[in-house]
């Protein structure tokens, strides 16, 4: 009987895990754009928080703490990034898993802690280690940032006005100490009196929300006096939406020379003498144009051709384009050999053509897709090369550039031109504005996820780059949405989604620099010292007198 009752009290345990363990995906997957009922996302680690506190009570397994973690954030990757399942099934399936064993690391690095210190509340090693992980998921060879915490406040920018300051970083560090201390509060819930409950009850309302929320309409406050005692200098701007199938026409049926004078014909119907640049989207060239020869390639010609038109404006283009190698130039580690001894390399690229010059200016892009654009790990990974993902642009093991390059107008009009994935690098983009940048320029191909959340929450992670550099955002999409966001991250203007379309704004230009430009990712810094500090204590294993 003794047995018996031993087991149904442990299928009762398992029940309860299991549906917090559901709870936490859940949670983190509505919190998330384009649903975003944000404020989720400070209750949605508090399920995975009681899993490890029962886990570690009741003495089961580690197995089971990894089985409940890995179940929880395998549901936040498929209810947030399902869509890569539309460009390819067996890539998503290897992003969805490997990204699900990354997440649940920290989790089970605290588990592995807390079994060491026999102490299931001091949850500061999951916080550091957590954003310990993200700090180094934006810049290892397998990167995939999508799902970086702070990233959840993309469609409510007003909230967090302050990264400016901390970047996304500190959204992630926001969450994770908030749903600490809501687990700690009903843990010690019951042992406490009235008056204590409503203490600490208010402390955590107080400094874990009203105090940052706060915190961002004050910062928001101080940016604008700064911006009205300063002579505000414009430029106007276009974006243009071709709307190109990537599937059916971009890459197959249309002709290149179709698609460019397609392009140019919706940014002529919209054209006016106040217009001093154009954006068109990545690979909005396309046919692999030779950078050796490109006043002989036809879409160049007419692109000139339209410029005659238009003499004072310039364009920016995204290119689908390859350099071969002459004699005696030593081909770098991406090239291609195509005859012995005869090596290229192929681009996504930008180009920036200019009135009154041959002169064209280019930017490889510099961050790459893993499994689309870069084979991640390549000296081991080169058999698992055919589950490439299409995520955006010129597919393959691609050229790139190896540090940021503006396109300059003049002295004040400087562009900073982003090619799709890099917009999601925060620290990244800041590189162009520490070169210069006066506004961040977009642009991507963000047709082959088809009409699923994918384009949306891509269009308002630009919102955060915007408020992390104080820059206007003009975005140049193919397919997807293209939009104006203000310095504050308000979006002015979109288009429709599977629409040709052009927008034109008047955008402000702004040379100064926001504390994380020019500091970065601090607390992903600190992070790294407290992270290595636990793990620390958990080789020697001895207890910790710092584990608050």
């Amino acid at each position: 009987m003794r047995g018996n009752s031993m087991c149904m009290k442990l299928d009762h345990i398992h029940i309860k895990l299991t549906g917090l363990s559901i709870l936490t995906g859940v949670f983190l997957t509505l919190s998330w754009p384009p649903i975003g009922l944000f404020p989720l996302v400070f209750v949605g680690f508090v399920p995975l928080f009681f899993i490890h506190h029962w886990v570690i009570q009741n003495k089961l397994s580690s197995a089971w703490a990894f089985l409940y973690g890995f179940t929880s954030f395998l549901i936040f990757n498929l209810g947030t990034t399902w869509w890569v399942w539309n460009a390819s099934a067996s890539g998503a399936i290897i992003a969805f898993i490997l990204n699900s064993l990354l997440m649940n690391l920290p989790f089970m690095f605290l588990h592995h802690l807390a079994k060491k210190q026999n102490s299931s509340l001091k949850l500061w090693p999951f916080i550091w280690t957590w954003i310990t992980f993200e700090y180094f998921h934006l810049r290892w060879d397998a990167t995939w940032p999508w799902l970086t915490l702070g990233n959840v406040f993309a469609n409510v920018p007003w909230l967090v006005q302050w990264y400016e300051y901390t970047g996304t970083a500190g959204g992630s560090l926001w969450i994770l100490w908030v749903n600490k201390k809501l687990f700690q509060w009903i843990v010690a819930y019951k042992p406490l009196n009235q008056q204590q409950r409503f203490k600490s009850g208010f402390n955590l309302a107080f400094f874990g929300l009203f105090a940052p929320i706060f915190l961002s309409f004050y910062v928001l406050g101080e940016y604008k006096k700064r911006q009205e005692s300063t002579t505000a200098i414009t430029a106007h701007v276009m974006v243009v939406q071709p709307n190109i199938d990537p599937y059916k026409e971009k890459f197959s049926s249309m002709s290149d020379y179709e698609q460019t004078l397609k392009m140019l014909n919706i940014a002529d119907s919209h054209m006016d003498s106040t217009v001093q640049l154009i954006a068109f989207p990545e690979t909005a060239l396309v046919g692999n144009l030779n950078e050796r020869d490109l006043a002989n390639e036809e879409t160049i010609k007419l692109i000139r051709q339209f410029m005659n038109k238009y003499p004072t404006v310039n364009i920016i283009t995204g290119v689908d384009s390859y350099k071969e190698y002459l004699q005696g130039e030593k081909p770098s580690k991406t090239a291609r050999e195509y005859n012995p001894g005869q090596y290229y390399d192929a681009y996504n690229a930008a180009y920036f053509l200019q009135p009154n010059s041959t002169e064209i200016d280019i930017y490889h892009k510099s961050i790459l897709v893993p499994g689309v654009e870069r084979l991640p790990f390549a000296s081991v990974l080169k058999h698992v090369e055919k589950y490439a993902i299409d995520l955006g642009g010129t597919t393959g093991s691609l050229g790139v550039d190896e540090e940021p390059h503006n396109f300059t107008v003049n002295s004040m009009l400087k562009a900073a031109p982003i090619i799709c994935y890099e917009s999601i690098f925060g620290e990244y983009v800041t590189e162009y504005v520490k070169r210069g940048a006066t506004f961040l320029c977009i642009i991507t191909n963000d047709g082959w996820w088809g009409n699923t959340p994918g384009y949306k929450q891509h269009l308002q992670y630009a919102a955060l780059r915007a408020i992390e550099t104080r820059r206007y955002v003009a975005r140049s999409a193919n397919t997807g949405i293209s939009a104006f966001f203000d310095d504050k991250g308000n979006l002015l203007q979109k288009t429709n989604w599977w629409e040709p379309a052009a927008l034109k704004q008047n955008i402000r230009l702004n040379a100064t620099q926001t504390f994380y430009v020019k500091h970065g990712d601090m607390i992903g810094e600190y992070a790294i010292i407290f992270a290595a500090y636990f793990l620390f204590g958990l080789i020697i294993k001895r207890k910790s007198p710092f584990m608050p």
